[in-house]
């Protein structure tokens, strides 16, 4: 156990030194390419960088040029040998977060760490557990835009199915049509899942947001109407 701790350790550090050690050069970034990884795949700035597949369910992308790392972790037959891998996706992914608040831009949400001076943005996409950070605001968004699960799905055009906070809707909602809605989004039982039975706690986030955790590491955010603008663990 010892040596998975410093597995993870130095990992995170690596990554947290690479990132935060890079200052951005600002010059035309309209050049992009498609990275995938573990089926999940999202475009990032043109590079010579290519993902590394570390195992069969962990894999990086590392491009310190541009200061873009992404993680992407498969819980989709995880064991006890594999425990290594989620613990460090999960200390990686809570050192850049570290101070974050929510923010939206063009409709999609994601979080800004002003202890890390960076942009993260983490989701689980049905144990496909993605993780970014970027110290440029334009290249996170870029990514959140082009985000597929394998290459079939663009997760970023309804809210259903992505991370992104919807975009206002000219207030053509009426009485009629919230009046349809019997509960809030985060009080629906799915598949046999309760939410009400496993949420352990809430925290007030900006703009009438919470942050909704439950007891097995999932939490959600949601609006002051209890619609899921995001999730993940």
């Amino acid at each position: 156990m010892n040596k998975q701790y410093l597995i993870i350790g130095v990992t995170a550090l690596i990554l947290i030194g690479m990132l935060s050690g890079t200052y951005f050069i600002l010059f035309n970034q309209s050049q992009y390419k498609n990275i995938t990884m573990n089926g999940i795949t999202v475009e990032v700035p043109e590079s010579n960088v290519s993902v590394i597949q570390q195992t069969n369910a962990f894999s990086i992308y590392n491009d310190t040029e541009h200061s873009v790392d992404v993680l992407v972790y498969d819980s989709t037959d995880i064991g006890l040998n594999d425990l290594t891998e989620a613990m460090t996706f999960a200390a990686v992914r809570d050192m850049f977060q570290v101070g974050s608040t929510l923010q939206t831009t063009e409709g999609y949400s994601y979080n800004y760490s002003d202890t890390n001076k960076v942009y993260t943005y983490v989701t689980n996409y049905t144990h496909k557990n993605l993780f970014i950070v970027t110290a440029n605001k334009e290249d996170m968004i870029h990514a959140l835009q082009t985000i597929k699960v394998n290459d079939e799905i663009n997760l970023n055009i309804t809210n259903e199915t992505n991370q992104t906070v919807t975009k206002a809707n000219n207030n053509k909602n009426t009485k009629s049509d919230d009046d349809k809605e019997e509960l809030r989004e985060d009080e629906k039982v799915i598949d046999g899942w309760d939410p009400k039975e496993h949420e352990v706690s809430r925290e007030s986030m900006e703009d009438g947001y919470e942050k909704v955790h439950y007891d097995d590491g999932y939490f959600r955010i949601v609006d002051d109407k209890g619609k899921i603008q995001s999730y993940g663990y």
